[in-house]
């Protein structure tokens, strides 16, 4: 009979050849893959640093690309190269730019986690929680912000309740405390704004503050170091600063600043700390409504209800909710 197959080997060797091509292949793809990230980069650097050495060119770099920052492709290199000139700006200490907040002109840093997507795409943080701030508010009204960070909201609130309001800002962290302080004064807040370098707890004296390491959000310092945190990077039991405490209660009989409108706390999983310091004062019902970082089940809605707060889900995004309580008429 005819064999019409291959010689012993020729299959084989056909095979490897094949599989060799195929790596050969794959190997270019990969090369031409990394020269096209190694390309996309180094432009988005160079418009980055063209960006910091040619100042009149930002605006019109900001109006453009804000109005293309969702879309596939070019939104994503527009966000690449923002990123990079926002890195250069903060590295110059020159990131304050004019911006509206909640309908008024104000000058911030457009680097920090809360204002960066506004300046550059026109993205509000939390939209759902500033407006509530924005409708509740009045003028002469008393605004409480405990873990203020760099003030966002301290400023949303400041604009709001006017020279005839308060409001409170509490940061314990030194270097985020400073940058409050000068949004405040480059603000001309000063009349309104009255400002404390401490962490409100469940004792007065002192206490151990981790600090964030994540560069681009200073926000996630606490007095807790949860495993998570620590197993992602983002906290570590060798980055903390001693910060002083205090109790709510003992601030509000020492400071007594009235009836207060509306409280926010965020505090990074510590809300509980804040709450025991504070029960004096959730029985007088001198605080209107508060607005809390927390879980749904964290026990912070069974423990307000029992001075007479109803809790809703006000904002729900990718990290942790903000719930607002408002305390019922008795």
């Amino acid at each position: 009979m005819e064999h019409k197959g291959r010689k012993a080997g020729e299959g084989l060797h056909s095979v490897s050849v094949a599989g060799a091509h195929a790596a050969a292949v794959s190997d270019a793809a990969l090369s031409v893959g990394t020269v096209a990230r190694s390309l996309y980069r180094w432009t988005a650097e160079g418009c980055a640093e063209a960006l910091a050495h040619v100042p009149f060119l930002e605006r019109p770099f900001v109006w453009i690309g804000s109005r293309l920052s969702n879309q596939p492709g070019i939104g994503r290199f527009y966000r690449s190269v923002a990123f990079r000139f926002a890195e250069r700006i903060r590295g110059a200490g020159t990131p304050y730019r004019r911006m509206a907040i909640a309908g008024e002109q104000m000058i911030v840093d457009v680097t920090e986690f809360t204002t960066f997507d506004l300046y550059f795409s026109g993205h509000r943080y939390e939209p759902r929680t500033t407006d509530y701030l924005i409708e509740s508010l009045k003028p002469g009204d008393t605004f409480v912000d405990v873990g203020a960070n760099h003030g966002y909201f301290s400023l949303v609130a400041a604009s709001r309740v006017g020279s005839s309001g308060r409001v409170h800002a509490f940061e314990p962290n030194p270097p985020v405390f400073a940058q409050l302080a000068a949004h405040v004064r480059l603000n001309g807040f000063d009349d309104r704004v009255r400002l404390a370098e401490i962490a409100l707890s469940n004792a007065n004296g002192a206490a151990r503050l981790f600090v964030s390491q994540c560069a681009n959000n200073s926000g996630l310092s606490s007095l807790e170091a949860p495993e998570a945190h620590v197993r992602a990077g983002l906290l570590s039991p060798d980055r903390a600063v001693s910060v002083t405490t205090e109790t709510f209660d003992r601030w509000y009989g020492r400071v007594q600043p009235g009836a207060i409108a509306l409280m926010k706390i965020d505090v990074e999983g510590a809300e509980h700390r804040v709450f025991d310091g504070m029960t004096a004062t959730l029985r007088s019902g001198a605080i209107g409504s508060i607005v809390c970082e927390t879980e749904w089940d964290s026990g912070v809605r069974v423990r307000l209800a029992a001075f007479g707060y109803a809790g809703r889900v006000l904002e729900s995004r990718g990290g942790l909710p903000n719930l607002v309580f408002v305390r019922q008429s008795a």
